[in-house]
């Protein structure tokens, strides 16, 4: 045989080997579970012992929020599970059917309830867990408390001091560990109606299983502390809405009688079960209750007030009163009939947080991720819920985009499709939950005023409309305070059958995502600061990179224009014009320290005695303005602005700006540096240079007094 046909054949041979072994092992490779054998049905775990009562002490009050301390702000929560094996590999072998298993208990923090309810959860994230990555079990969960201890039975449902589940999520897309748990904190500071957050670390059969987000799940419970009324008070309309925008089908009309109501007796029947069944123009509502059979029993008598309420939303939508007949949508008869369909204050609340956060895997994108709640009279209340891409990481993706994305837009104007741009044709009107504000102008004057106060709370500082005063820096604090902890959490070896999911390698992704975190923070917080106030600056986000925080990319930064760069420790942001040319580098304000002695230097230069009456920054700008900068300074609470100046200190000397204005907690001087700056109460230094020229003027005109006097005498001594 030809030795190149020879050499030809073994090559072959070895390919289809090497082919056959990489077969045999993708056959070979272990599916979800800590087992190889299929556990079936039979199989589970699922009697509860005869004697079995429901333990008081775990007992709650939903109302009060006795479970609230559970969830932590400033920690990590210890939570374990503790489940049979083949209740736990079931669990995991079917984990995109979201099957429900019985545990033996689960302990938060020192408090353990026995026998709930444990399944896993997700639409997107779920599936990709299952699918891609087959080697880790590392789901997201939910505990039901009361899955299997019902009144019926017990006397009474079983919770958790009040909480009837907690969700566990996995960060599939958060490698900041802490993206969410800002997104619920904003919300929640806004005064929204949010599930209970915090950190966990989740234990299942005392393995460990990593850091999770632990959250109230969408439930009733919710409702009752917003609104502080017992469960029987509210109405059982609370629903995570998937495929509707809420416009009003007119197919109804035919159904509504004559004091307005709609009957659905012909739509909406009970089977010999006592199992309620949608037919006609209802079943094609489905999306009204999510298309779930266990919640429309839920939600049956709700639906004439439900859809009540969605034609009267539709009607104030189009420009229309509730009898058909146009209206004004900037009058005060279109704000009273929407307050009778809308919480306004709060969907205002809802809207400012949400377009702030740029959490555009929203009902703006994919008629989902928020819940809605409908009360007996047919008032609505927006409920937030999902927010593991919020900062940009679903859209648009890069910093500055981000930092800059416009105040009122919460959809997406383009996308890249085989790489070809496709542009939509967006329009609110098709939206009535927002477009009912966003056609009224002094609705919209307030929605952008509550976007300012988002900046507040997450970097800038300030007093809110509630009355409540935030530290300039305050989200920067939380990473300072939580990253040790997040990062030691995230160093401990995890069970066999986990790993943190979507290509992360923790604690390492934390390290580099945490630092870009704070800087999107803090530059979001001056973008929508600068729009608010009419501004024509734009952030420039050189330094920030959003790709670490999972779902995002890296960004080219602006180099020319009138740029904002902001420091995320303080929330000192600076407005200056900028050339660009081949030689000039994008801006940014990094903070630098100061050394004991020249602090000393400057506090002495100054003349201020007390080191609390002084703050000091350093500052480099890694470009080169035009111009001078226009400094903004958010002043913390303990110094105040009252009797405070500020100086640029540069060559040994202090030079006194001058104060343009104050607004809330911010001064605003011009500079032409940054290198130190100076926040001063009581000082006694120089004059600022202004001053000194009025000085010079002042000491110029006085020589020549002196002189004229002088003149003067000698004329007097002449004549005598």
């Amino acid at each position: 045989m030809d030795k190149r046909i020879k050499r030809g054949l073994t090559i072959l041979f070895a390919m289809v080997l090497v082919s056959q072994l990489f077969t045999v092992n993708y056959v070979k490779v272990k599916a979800h579970g800590t087992t190889e054998k299929e556990i079936t049905e039979k199989m589970l775990k699922t009697k509860i012992p005869k004697d079995y009562k429901i333990n008081p002490d775990t007992q709650g009050s939903t109302r009060k929020g006795d479970y609230n301390k559970f969830f932590l702000e400033d920690e990590l929560q210890t939570v374990s599970i503790k489940v049979d094996e083949n209740n736990l590999n079931y669990l995991f072998q079917n984990a995109d059917m979201k099957p429900t298993v019985m545990t033996d208990s689960v302990t938060i923090g020192d408090q353990t309830v026995r026998y709930t309810g444990l399944k896993t959860k997700g639409n997107y994230t779920l599936e990709h867990t299952v699918i891609d990555n087959v080697k880790s079990d590392r789901f997201s969960f939910t505990v039901n408390f009361g899955k299997y201890i019902k009144k019926d039975k017990y006397g009474e449902k079983q919770d958790f001091f009040g909480c009837d589940k907690i969700s566990f999520n996995n960060f599939f897309f958060d490698r900041t560990m802490m993206r969410e748990f800002f997104s619920w904190k904003l919300l929640s500071e806004m005064g929204v109606p949010t599930p209970q957050y915090g950190l966990a670390k989740l234990y299942i059969n005392d393995n460990y299983y990593g850091i999770y987000f632990m959250i109230e799940a969408m439930d009733k419970s919710i409702m009752q502390q917003y609104k502080n009324v017992k469960g029987s008070e509210l109405s059982d309309y609370l629903t995570k809405p998937e495929g509707t925008r809420f416009v009003y089908d007119n197919a109804f009309d035919q159904y509504i009688k004559k004091d307005g109501t709609i009957d659905l007796s012909s739509m909406l029947k009970k089977n010999s079960k006592g199992i309620y069944k949608a037919s006609g123009a209802l079943k094609e509502q489905k999306a009204l209750w999510e298309d779930d059979e266990e919640t429309l029993q839920d939600v049956a008598g709700m639906l004439p007030t439900v859809l009540s309420w969605e034609k009267k939303l539709t009607q104030l939508s189009n420009g229309l009163d509730f009898s058909g007949n146009k209206i004004d949508v900037n009058s005060d008869k279109y704000l009273e009939l929407l307050e009778q369909v809308i919480d306004v204050d709060e969907f205002l609340r809802y809207f400012a947080a949400h377009s702030f956060l740029v959490q555009l895997d929203d009902m703006f994108v994919i008629d989902r991720n928020f819940g809605l709640y409908v009360d007996q009279s047919g008032k609505s209340t927006l409920i937030p819920w999902d927010y593991d891409l919020s900062f940009g990481c679903y859209y648009p993706s890069t910093a500055e985009a981000t930092a800059n994305f416009d105040l009122d837009q919460m959809y997406k104007d383009a996308e890249w499709e085989f790489g070809q741009k496709k542009e939509y044709d967006f329009t609110y009107a098709d939206y009535p939950l927002f477009h009912v504000i966003y056609q009224n102008s002094s609705l919209m004057d307030k929605y952008h005023q509550y976007m300012k106060e988002c900046a507040k709370i997450a970097s800038l500082g300030g007093t809110t409309s509630t009355g409540k005063t935030y530290e300039p820096g305050w989200f920067y604090s939380y990473i300072d305070k939580m990253q040790d902890i997040l990062k030691k959490a995230a160093s401990e070896e995890l069970a066999e059958n986990v790993m943190y999911l979507n290509g992360q390698s923790q604690p390492k992704h934390l390290k580099a995502s945490l630092p870009n975190l704070a800087k999107i923070i803090a530059m979001r917080s001056v973008g929508v600061a600068l729009q608010a106030d009419k501004k024509e600056a734009s952030v420039c986000t050189y330094g920030c990179n959003l790709e670490p925080l999972g779902n995002a990319a890296w960004g080219e930064s602006a180099t020319e224009g009138e740029l904002a760069v902001v420091d995320e420790k303080s929330g000192i942001y600076a407005i200056a014009e900028y050339e660009g040319s081949w030689s000039n580098r994008s801006p940014s304000l990094i903070s630098q320290e100061v050394t004991e002695d020249v602090r000393a230097q400057i506090q002495k230069a100054v003349g201020v005695s007390e080191a609390a009456d002084i703050k000091i920054y350093s500052f480099r700008d890694t470009s080169v303005p035009k111009g001078s900068y226009e400094l903004h300074i958010p002043v913390d609470t303990a110094m105040g602005t009252e009797g405070v100046s500020v100086f640029n200190y540069e060559d040994g000397s202090p030079e006194k700006l001058d104060i343009e204005k104050t607004e809330d907690n911010v001064l605003v001087c011009k500079t032409d540096s940054v290198r130190y700056v100076v926040v001063a109460k009581g000082a006694s230094a120089v004059t600022s240079s202004a001053q000194m020229w009025i000085g010079i003027a002042a000491g110029a005109v006085f020589i020549i007094l002196i002189g004229a006097l002088a003149v003067v005498n000698k004329r007097k001594q002449k004549k005598k």
